[in-house]
């Protein structure tokens, strides 16, 4: 019912701005189609949103002589108030407090094995941490490496078709060795017949109560954010809510404002994922590698599947 909603107001709105006497200024455009937004009946949230999305149709059809005026419909009245309603919101919900310790057993979750067999759902949290990626953005999807530390989704939820051409995933770890473990895990889903749904959303938490009682496969997706602000500091930008937009690929700003600060990490901050380019040692190198971290492994095994156990 709300998606139809959105659907219809943009619907509407597009139709408005093509009833536009073409006699107007590119100004006068601006400001009346944003009056026609902020009268609307519908919440900030959407609003916003739905100025995103005029933005883009608006410079897609070339409607403007000077795109610069497209900015003109910027509402800062809106991200204001929605920005004092997360904040409100957020002085309400407590941080998770987590320390480098919690941190180093999730990435280790990548080594948790039955019988020289991956966990799946050890695997599929390593994965989400790593990526940042909701619970169900990992499930059948597909991705295309793009670069050392970056993919390509062939999905991503809550994000409209046309704003995928500039979503990429800007992973914790090489982006070789994520795809790696991401084909790894499919293939144990496709031989265990695993079913989406409750049993994987708990299959997850169970695996990550013993590290940390309030983690759960979105918390993950917090902890990743956390991780490349206060660890790596990617990207630093003087509006957060902007740079933590760009990496969880969310639409709007103010989606992204609930994300800063929802960890708190204690104690020293450093970061503990290992980046060696193991793929360049020889095969003698990588067991003694193997064994210094008590990782163990068939004395026959080949090179890539010593390199699946770093």
């Amino acid at each position: 019912m709300f998606t139809y909603y959105r659907m219809n107001i943009y619907a509407q709105t597009t139709d408005y701005i093509k009833s536009l006497s073409k006699r107007l200024t590119d100004a006068k455009k601006a400001d009346a189609i944003k009056n026609h937004i902020l009268n609307l009946n519908c919440a900030d949230s959407t609003k916003a949103g739905l100025i995103t999305k005029v933005k883009a149709y608006i410079k897609d059809e070339k409607l403007f002589k000077d795109e610069s005026n497209i900015n003109l419909l910027n509402a800062p009245e809106i991200y204001n108030r929605i920005f004092k309603k997360v904040n409100e919101t957020r002085e309400n919900i407590k941080p998770i407090d987590i320390d480098m310790d919690v941190i180093k057993k999730i990435i280790s979750l990548k080594n948790i094995k039955t019988n020289d067999t991956h966990n799946v759902y050890a695997l599929y949290a390593y994965l989400l941490a790593t990526s940042g990626l909701r619970t169900n953005e990992i499930w059948d999807n597909s991705f295309e490496f793009v670069n050392h530390n970056t993919i390509k989704p062939k999905r991503l939820s809550k994000m409209p078709d046309e704003a995928y051409e500039n979503a990429v995933i800007n992973l914790l770890i090489p982006a070789k060795e994520w795809l790696n473990f991401y084909d790894i895990l499919t293939n144990l889903i496709k031989i265990r017949k695993t079913k989406y749904g409750s049993a994987v959303f708990t299959g997850i938490k169970r695996i990550l109560a013993p590290i940390h009682p309030e983690l759960s496969g979105h918390s993950l997706r917090k902890i990743y954010l956390a991780y490349h602000l206060h660890i790596l500091k990617t990207d630093p930008d003087k509006l957060p809510s902007i740079n933590t937009k760009n990496l969880l690929n969310h639409t709007g700003e103010s989606t992204s404002t609930y994300y800063n600060g929802a960890v708190k990490i204690n104690g020293d901050v450093v970061d503990v994922i290992d980046r060696t380019d193991y793929s360049k040692y020889t095969i003698a190198k990588i067991k003694e590698v193997l064994k210094s971290k008590n990782i163990s492994f068939k004395s026959n095994a080949k090179k890539y599947e010593l390199l699946n156990l770093l």
